[in-house]
């Protein structure tokens, strides 16, 4: 018999983003029971699981709906840093740290969105090489604009995995898409596919 699966209940926030391992997000605060959430997870060191949702949230969303429509894989994530404005709204600065796969979701007394989730293994670590070359480039390009979050010396251009994962995030696809690129667990796979979807861009870009 094959050993059970080890499952663990992580707190879920469904937004209208993917985020890779590595990746970084600022995630607004909006709805109260969030920010008891974050609360709970600040104080026992504990991790948010950020997953893919097809529909926005709004200050009244998911109330009285324990089963969102939401992808089945997202991301752990660590709190490294908030903010709070002068109106009280809080921000907060996550990284990504693992995948995981939600088997079931419930709402607790707060109602706050709960996962039943078991970790995917990570993925191959696969260097970078000369072939890669234009990947590295194309992703440098995409670090230059203002609106990114990472600073140059956070990204590692070292990985297959990393390199995939930020460009993924930072290219101008549907979330639908960014999603398939994440539930790949091969580094190799994901990049030849973002290859094949940048020579379509180009296309895209060159014709009359």
């Amino acid at each position: 018999m094959s050993p059970a699966r080890k499952t663990r209940e992580v707190p879920l926030f469904p937004i209208q983003a993917v985020l890779f391992p590595g990746g970084i997000l600022s995630l607004p605060i909006i709805e109260a029971r969030d920010l008891d959430i974050v609360a709970q997870v600040a104080k026992n060191d504990q991790r948010l699981g950020i997953v893919l949702s097809e529909e926005r949230r709004t200050v009244a969303s998911l109330l009285g709906r324990s089963t969102p429509n939401i992808a089945r894989v997202g991301t752990l994530t660590r709190i490294e840093d908030f903010d709070q404005n002068a109106q009280g709204h809080l921000t907060l600065l996550v990284r990504a740290e693992a995948k995981f796969k939600i088997l079931d979701t419930f709402e607790n007394n707060n109602r706050a969105l709960i996962g039943e989730v078991f970790m995917l293994p990570p993925e191959p670590v696969i260097s970078t090489g000369p072939e890669d070359e234009s990947l590295v480039d194309v992703l440098e390009h995409l670090m230059a604009h203002p609106a990114v979050q990472f600073k140059a010396s956070q990204v590692d251009y070292q990985t297959l995995s990393s390199l995939g994962g930020r460009l993924a995030e930072l290219l101008p696809l549907r979330n639908t898409v960014r999603q398939r690129m994440l539930e790949i667990n091969d580094p190799i796979t994901r990049l030849s596919h973002l290859e094949k979807i940048l020579d379509q861009l180009q296309i895209e870009a060159d014709a009359p």
